[in-house]
C-alpha cells in the first residue's frame, strides 16, 4: 500500500491544506493542525495500521507555505521509522 501527502497551494492566511491519498481514497486536512487525525480517519475509514503501509510519498506544489512542508516531512520521517 502507497500514501501520498500533497502539500497543496498556500492560502492568504499562509497555510497550505494537505491531501492523504491511500489506495483512491482521500481526505483532505485543513491545515497541518489537523494532519495526524485526519491521517487517523483515513486509516480508520480503510481498516488498516500504519504497519501495513509500505511506502509513504511526498508531493509539493511550488507554491505550498514553507512551515506546511517542512512539517509534513518531518511526519513522513517519523512515520518511515515504524516501515
Amino acid at each position: 500500500m502507497q500514501l501520498v501527502f500533497r502539500v497543496k497551494k498556500a492560502r492568504q492566511d499562509g497555510r497550505s491544506s494537505i491531501e492523504i491519498v491511500l489506495n483512491n481514497d482521500k481526505l483532505i486536512a485543513k491545515d497541518t493542525d489537523q494532519l495526524l487525525s485526519t491521517l487517523d480517519k483515513l486509516l480508520k475509514r480503510n481498516k488498516i495500521e500504519i504497519k501495513e503501509v509500505k511506502k509513504i510519498k511526498l508531493e509539493i506544489n511550488k507554491k505550498a507555505g514553507l512551515t506546511s512542508q517542512r512539517i509534513t516531512k518531518a511526519l513522513i520521517k517519523a512515520l518511515s521509522l515504524n516501515l
